[in-house]
C-alpha cells in the first residue's frame, strides 16, 4: 500500500535526512518535477519519480527512487545517471548502498576518457567494480573503432583493468583473441604504426608494426616490411614499462632480417666502400631495470648486417640513430659510491669501436670528511681493444687507475667562494710499448674555483609578456688547473683511450678527464659569466626569460705544447624565452685573435598552439658546413595540419632536402600523413619519395 500524503511523506524524507546528517553526510532526496514524495508500507520505501539523491559528492538520478531508511540503500530505475566527483555511470536499473558505497547496475554505460565502457551487469563501487559480459572501446564506439569483447572486466578507475576470455576487435573485425591479461591505462592496448609510399631505389613499400599487449606493461608482436624491388623483412619487435615487486623494467626492441634480392647497383657499397650483400638485417634492444634503491641495469645491444641497413628499411629511426651503439653496465649506488661493470662491445664489423672488456669502477661521490673538507675518487680496472681489419688495426690495453681528490670550500664573503683543489691520478698499464713490459704513471694536480654571485631585482610589469618583476643574477667563475709532466710515458702508453673531435671545451679536473692515454700538461685558467634573467611565473615559482653562459681558456704552457694557443676560442651559449610562445638557443664560438666567427649553431621556435608552429635552425662550423633548415606546421581545422620540412646546404647552393605532407586525424585515434620528399646531392636515397604513414591510438 502506498500512501500519498506529501505531509507525511516530507516528514518521512526528513528523518531521513537527519540520520544519515549523523553519521557524517547529508541526505538530500527530491523530485526535480515537483512531484508528490509517496511512501511504500509495504516495503518501508520512500518512492519519488523525477527523483534526485545527493548524498556527499554522489549524485543520483533516475525516473523513480526507491529510498529505505533502515537498510540505507536505494533503488532506481530507469534513465539512471549515478556521478560521484569525475565518475559517471549510466543504466537501466540498480541499487546504491549508502552505508558502504557498493553498486550494483543492469545494462550499465560509462567513460573514463579515453575509454568508453558498457555491460550487462556492474558490481563494486564507482572507482573498483566487475563488469559482465563486458565492451571496451578506445574513443566514441564507431566503424573504426578498437574494441575489446569480454566475459568480465575488472576495472580501477585511473588505473587499470583486467579482461577475461577476450577478443580485440576493429569495429566489427576481429583480430586475435587475449585470454586474461592486464593493461595500464596510461598505455594504448594496441600500437600500430603503418607507413606506405615509394622510393625509386627500393620501389614501393609498406611498414607495419603491431605491438598486442600480453601481460600488463607489455607489447609485443611483428615488425614487417614489403618492398617491391628488394623483398620482406620481418622481425619481433616489443615495448614495456612495467613493474614486478621492487624491480622496474623499461625499454623496447626492434629487429628485422630480409635475404635483399635487389641489384649490387640497388644495394650499394657500406660506409667501408664494400659491397652490400644480400643477407641483411638489424636488431636493436634498450632495456634499463632497477631493483630497489641501489642495483640498475642499463643495456643497449645493436646489431647491424651493414651500415646502410637501418637507412634502407627503418629510415625514420636513422636521423637519431646513424651509429650503432652495444654497452651494457650494470651498477650498485650506495649513500656515498657506485660499484659498477661496464663493457663495450663491436658486433659490427665495418666501424671501429673503442672497446672496453669489461670495465670494473668504484667511484667515491663528493662527500664532507670534516666540516669545510671535502674526497672524491674512483678506482678502476679496464681492458681495452681497439681493431679494424680495412684500416689493418689491432691493438689492446690492460689499465688499472685511481684518483683521490680534494676539495675545501671557503666563503669569504656571502657573495664570494673559493675552493682550493688537490688530486693524484695513478694509472699502471699491464702491457707497455716501447720494449716495456708494463708502465706506471703518477700525475698529481693543483688548482682552485672561484665563483662569485650577485642579483638585482627590478618591479617591472608587462601583461603581453607575462612580466611580474625582474630578477638579474649574474655568476663570474674562473677554474685553473696545473697538471705538469702529463704527456711523459706517452711513448709507452697504447693510444687507445684518447681525445675525440668536439668544440666544446673539455673538462679540466683531473678526476674528469676520460683521454688517459693522451695526456697532455695542463696549466690553464678558465674563466666566464653565468647569468641568469628571470620573472614570477604565474603557476608559481620563477621562469627563466634569458640564460647565457660565457667561457674561454687562457694557456700558460706553450712552451709544452708549442700549436696550443695562448687563448682559446670564446664559447658562447644563450637562450631567449620571453614567453611561452617563443624560444631561441643558440652556440657560438668565436676566435677572439682575429674576431672571426668559427662556429655557429641556433634555432628559433614559435608556437600558436591553436593554429601553428614553426622552428628555424643553423648549423655553421668554418670550412666544414652551412646549413639552414624550417621546419613548419600549419592547423587547418580539426582534422586537417598541413605540414612542411626545407633544409638548405649554403655550400653546395642547393635544398638537399624537402618534404611537404598533409596530416589528418580520424576521431582523435587515427592520424594518417601523406608525404611527398625531393632530395638533391650526394645522398643514399632516392630523390622522389612518396609516403603515406598511419598511426594508430594517438591519446
Amino acid at each position: 500500500m502506498k500512501f500519498r500524503h506529501s505531509l507525511l511523506a516530507s516528514v518521512l524524507a526528513l528523518g531521513a535526512a537527519l540520520r544519515a546528517f549523523a553519521v557524517g553526510e547529508t541526505l538530500d532526496l527530491v523530485s526535480i518535477s515537483d512531484k508528490p514524495l509517496e511512501f511504500d508500507y509495504n516495503s518501508k520505501e520512500m518512492v519519488v519519480l523525477d527523483a534526485r539523491l545527493t548524498y556527499g559528492e554522489l549524485v543520483l538520478t533516475a525516473d523513480e527512487i526507491r529510498y529505505n531508511d533502515q537498510t540505507r540503500v536505494a533503488t532506481a530505475r530507469g534513465h539512471i545517471v549515478l556521478t560521484r566527483g569525475p565518475v559517471r555511470l549510466v543504466a537501466d536499473a540498480g541499487t546504491y548502498s549508502l552505508a558502504d558505497g557498493k553498486v550494483r547496475l543492469a545494462n550499465t554505460r560509462a567513460g573514463y576518457y579515453p575509454l568508453y565502457l558498457e555491460g550487462r551487469e556492474l558490481e563494486g563501487n564507482t572507482s573498483e567494480f566487475t563488469l559482465q559480459d563486458a565492451t571496451l572501446s578506445y574513443g566514441e564506439p564507431g566503424t573504426y573503432t578498437p574494441t575489446l569483447r569480454a566475459k568480465s572486466i575488472d576495472f580501477i578507475a585511473g588505473k587499470s583493468f583486467r579482461a577475461h576470455d577476450a577478443r580485440l576487435r576493429l569495429g566489427p573485425i576481429p583480430l586475435f583473441p587475449l585470454p586474461v591479461f592486464s593493461q595500464r591505462l596510461d598505455t594504448p592496448p594496441l600500437q600500430t604504426d603503418i607507413r606506405a609510399g615509394f622510393r625509386s631505389s627500393t620501389g614501393a613499400f609498406l611498414d607495419v608494426t603491431a605491438l598486442a599487449p600480453v601481460a600488463s606493461g607489455v607489447h609485443f608482436g611483428p615488425e614487417v616490411g614489403l618492398y617491391s624491388k628488394r623483398g620482406v623483412i620481418v622481425g619481433p619487435a616489443a615495448e614495456y614499462d612495467t613493474q614486478r615487486g621492487d624491480t622496474s623494467y623499461f625499454g623496447w626492441l626492434r629487429s628485422g632480417w630480409i635475404y635483399d634480392f635487389g641489384s649490387r647497383a640497388n644495394r650499394g657499397l657500406d660506409s667501408e666502400g664494400r659491397q652490400v650483400g644480400a643477407h641483411r638485417g638489424y636488431f636493436d634492444w634498450r632495456n634499463r631495470v632497477t631493483h630497489g634503491e641501489h642495483f640498475s641495469l642499463m643495456n643497449q645491444i645493436t646489431y647491424w648486417s651493414d651500415s646502410e641497413v637501418i637507412r634502407d628499411y627503418a629510415r625514420q629511426r636513422f636521423a637519431r640513430n646513424q651509429q650503432p651503439e652495444t654497452f651494457v653496465e650494470l651498477a650498485y649506488t650506495g649513500d656515498n659510491t657506485v660499484a659498477s661493470a661496464f663493457g663495450r662491445f663491436q658486433p659490427n664489423d665495418f666501424q671501429v669501436t673503442r672497446r672496453r672488456e669489461p670495465e670494473l669502477r668504484a667511484d667515491l661521490l663528493a662527500h664532507p670528511i670534516v666540516p669545510g673538507l671535502i674526497q672524491r675518487g674512483s678506482l678502476a680496472f679496464v681492458r681495452l681493444r681497439e681493431d679494424n681489419s680495412t684500416l689493418a688495426l689491432d691493438r689492446s690495453s690492460e689499465r688499472f687507475d685511481a684518483y683521490y681528490g680534494l676539495e675545501s670550500p671557503t666563503v669569504l664573503t656571502p657573495w664570494l667562494t673559493v675552493t682550493p683543489v688537490a688530486g693524484a691520478r695513478v694509472t699502471h698499464y699491464f702491457s707497455a710499448l716501447g720494449g716495456k713490459d708494463d708502465y706506471t704513471r703518477v700525475l698529481g694536480q693543483i688548482g682552485a674555483d672561484v665563483r662569485a654571485r650577485a642579483y638585482g631585482e627590478f618591479e617591472v610589469k608587462n601583461a603581453r609578456w607575462g612580466i611580474d618583476g625582474l630578477r638579474h643574477l649574474v655568476e663570474p667563475f674562473a677554474q685553473y688547473r696545473y697538471l705538469p709532466d702529463a704527456e711523459k710515458g706517452r711513448a709507452y702508453i697504447p693510444d687507445i683511450d684518447r681525445s675525440v673531435f668536439s668544440t666544446r671545451l673539455q673538462p679540466l679536473d683531473l678526476g674528469d678527464i676520460r683521454s688517459l692515454d693522451a695526456l697532455s700538461a695542463l696549466n690553464t685558467l678558465r674563466y666566464g659569466l653565468a647569468q641568469r634573467l628571470q620573472t614570477r611565473d604565474g603557476k608559481g615559482g620563477v621562469r627563466d626569460l634569458v640564460i647565457l653562459t660565457l667561457a674561454q681558456d687562457r694557456h700558460f704552457n706553450r712552451l709544452v705544447a708549442p700549436a696550443l694557443r695562448r687563448t682559446s676560442d670564446l664559447h658562447a651559449d644563450i637562450a631567449l624565452m620571453p614567453a611561452p610562445w617563443i624560444r631561441f638557443d643558440a652556440f657560438q664560438r668565436l676566435d677572439p685573435h682575429n674576431f672571426r666567427l668559427e662556429e655557429f649553431n641556433s634555432g628559433i621556435t614559435l608556437t600558436d598552439s591553436h593554429f601553428w608552429t614553426a622552428r628555424f635552425g643553423t648549423q655553421f662550423l668554418r670550412g666544414q658546413l652551412e646549413e639552414y633548415t624550417l621546419d613548419a606546421a600549419i592547423r587547418l581545422n580539426e582534422r586537417f595540419t598541413l605540414t612542411g620540412l626545407w633544409r638548405y646546404d649554403a655550400i653546395a647552393s642547393q635544398f638537399y632536402e624537402q618534404v611537404y605532407g598533409l596530416r589528418q586525424t580520424f576521431r582523435n585515434l587515427w592520424s594518417l600523413e601523406y608525404q611527398i620528399a625531393f632530395y638533391e646531392g650526394q645522398r643514399r636515397e632516392s630523390g622522389f619519395q612518396f609516403r603515406v604513414q598511419l598511426e594508430v591510438f594517438k591519446f
